[in-house]
């Protein structure tokens, strides 16, 4: 049965704002990831190697959720709080410290979630009254959705294509009960993420961070 979803999708148009704002996101010409990391041993890179490097980011996730949900990133955001929201930094590290420890996403990945949190901390401190939830926090700021525990639930019945391979690693479409293009560099001996956007029905993505 087809079911409504409220998809959140973070603040699309922001992230790439702040991108250029903060100066995160860097328009580079990179050069091939097979040659600059010349004397190494890159990864093979197929469908079914990333299928296996989705699955093992869906495990990780799915044993870190608890402590990444548990972390509150905004101030005053509970039930019963009436204060000012406010991002508290202190917790957005220690999120940041996650992902970086995680040895599954690029620092490039990991500066767009911090370059969103100010961006969001921004916002935050321009509104006048109390919204109902804080501007940027309404959703799982990983996978995108609001639906984070439905979506974990889902992880096993994933389905996998347009598998593209760019100059420096690959990308690949993730359908859970939505879908997701997550792409891949190479760096070193690695493969990491560097992006997860959300593909809209027409096969366009809404850019997440």
């Amino acid at each position: 049965m087809k079911r409504e979803r409220n998809l959140f999708l973070l603040g699309i148009t922001m992230t790439i704002s702040a991108c250029g704002l903060f100066g995160f996101h860097k328009d580079r010409e990179t050069p091939s990831a097979r040659a600059y990391f010349k004397g190494t041993v890159s990864p093979e890179i197929s469908q079914q190697v990333l299928e296996e490097r989705v699955r093992d980011f869906f495990d990780w996730y799915s044993t870190r959720v608890d402590s990444l949900v548990d972390i509150q990133l905004v101030d005053n955001s509970g039930v019963e709080d009436t204060g000012r929201y406010a991002v508290n930094f202190d917790s957005t590290a220690a999120y940041l410290r996650i992902l970086s420890h995680s040895g599954i996403f690029t620092q490039d990945y990991i500066a767009d979630k911090n370059a969103y949190f100010q961006l969001c901390a921004g916002r935050i401190s321009q509104d006048s009254v109390r919204t109902p939830t804080p501007y940027g926090f309404d959703a799982d700021l990983i996978l995108l959705s609001q639906e984070y525990e439905e979506d974990i639930s889902n992880f096993s019945q994933a389905t996998f294509g347009n598998y593209t391979e760019t100059e420096n690693g690959a990308s690949i479409d993730v359908t859970i009960v939505y879908t997701l293009r997550i792409d891949f560099v190479i760096q070193g001996d690695r493969l990491l993420i560097d992006k997860i956007d959300v593909v809209t029905p027409e096969g366009q993505t809404e850019e997440g961070t």
